[in-house]
C-alpha cells in the first residue's frame, strides 16, 4: 500500500494531483505594500495559512468520491531585500501538509526551498523563480521523490474604486528524480478583492492550470484543471485575516482515470509576522 501510495501521488491520483496541484502561494507574487530603498536592510518574516477544510472527494477520484475534512498548514520562512530600487530577492523555506480525518491515503506532504529574483518595471512584476521540493507519503512519513522547479511569472495589481484586479501568468518545468513527475505547468490566475467596510471584503480566485507530461508512465498525459471560489473575507489587522471559501474545481484529462471533481468549503487563517 505505501508504495502504491507514492506512485499515485507521482501519477496525479492523490496528493501531489489533488490539494497540490493548486498549491500556488499567491503571496509570493503580492507588491510590497510600499516601495522599499535599495539600500534597506534585508528582513525576515513569518507567513502561512491554517485551513480546515471539508471536501467531498477526498481521494480527488473519478469514481470513488468519499467526502472527508483535512487540516492544511502552510508556512513560509522567509528572506526578503533588495538589489536596486526596481530589483528586489526572496530566499525561503516552505512546509504545507493535508491531514485527512478519515481518508489516510489522502495524506500528503510537501517541503521546499526556494529563491526568487522580481523585477518591477512600470507596475509589472517579472519573477525568475526556483524550488528545490520534496513530496512525501503521508505527512513526512516517507520521501517519495525529489524535485527541482524553474519558473517564470507575471503578474500586476489593478485598483478600481474598491476592486483590486491581481492577474497572474506563470509558466513552469519540473525536473524530478521520479520520470512520471516531470512536466511542464501553465498557471493562469486571476486575484478579485471588493472592499464592503475597512476589515471586510469578498475574495476570489478562479484559476486555469494546464499541464503536460513529458516522462515515464506519464508520458503523454494533459491535463487542465479548471477552479472558481468565493469567500468572505475578515481582516483583524493588516499581518491577520480570516476567509471562509466555497471552492469547486474539475479536473479534466487525456487519461480518463485521472478526471475528477471536487468541492470543498471551510475557513482559513492567513497571517504574516
Amino acid at each position: 500500500m505505501q508504495k502504491a501510495a507514492i506512485l499515485l501521488s507521482a501519477l496525479g491520483l492523490v496528493g501531489a494531483g489533488g490539494a497540490w496541484a493548486s498549491d500556488l502561494d499567491l503571496t509570493e507574487f503580492k507588491a510590497a505594500s510600499a516601495p522599499v530603498p535599495y539600500y534597506a536592510a534585508p528582513s525576515w518574516s513569518v507567513v502561512g495559512s491554517l485551513s480546515p477544510t471539508l471536501t467531498d472527494n477526498a481521494l480527488f477520484s473519478r469514481d470513488n468520491r468519499r467526502s472527508d475534512l483535512y487540516y492544511e498548514p502552510d508556512v513560509s520562512l522567509r528572506l526578503d531585500g533588495n538589489l536596486t530600487n526596481d530589483l528586489s530577492y526572496r530566499f525561503y523555506a516552505r512546509t504545507q501538509y493535508d491531514a485527512f480525518a478519515t481518508e489516510k491515503d489522502g495524506n500528503a506532504a510537501v517541503a521546499r526551498l526556494g529563491a526568487r529574483l522580481t523585477e518591477n518595471w512600470d507596475g509589472w512584476r517579472f519573477s525568475a523563480i526556483y524550488e528545490n521540493r520534496y513530496d512525501f507519503d503521508g505527512v513526512y512519513r516517507d520521501l517519495a521523490f525529489i524535485s527541482h522547479d524553474v519558473m517564470g511569472s507575471v503578474a500586476r495589481d489593478f485598483r478600481v474604486d474598491n476592486v483590486t484586479l491581481s492577474p497572474l501568468l506563470l509558466l513552469t518545468y519540473r525536473f524530478s528524480d521520479l520520470a512520471e513527475a516531470r512536466r511542464w505547468r501553465f498557471d493562469a490566475v486571476l486575484g478579485i478583492e471588493i472592499m464592503l467596510a475597512p476589515k471586510w471584503s469578498i475574495v476570489s480566485t478562479p484559476l486555469f492550470e494546464a499541464f503536460w507530461f513529458t516522462d515515464g508512465l506519464n508520458t503523454g498525459r494533459r491535463d487542465q484543471i479548471y477552479s472558481a471560489d468565493v469567500g468572505l473575507k475578515y481582516n483583524f489587522a493588516s499581518n491577520l485575516s480570516l476567509t471562509t471559501t466555497v471552492l469547486y474545481e474539475v479536473r479534466t484529462s487525456n487519461v480518463a482515470v485521472r478526471r475528477y471533481r471536487d468541492l470543498r468549503i471551510g475557513p482559513r487563517l492567513d497571517f504574516a509576522f
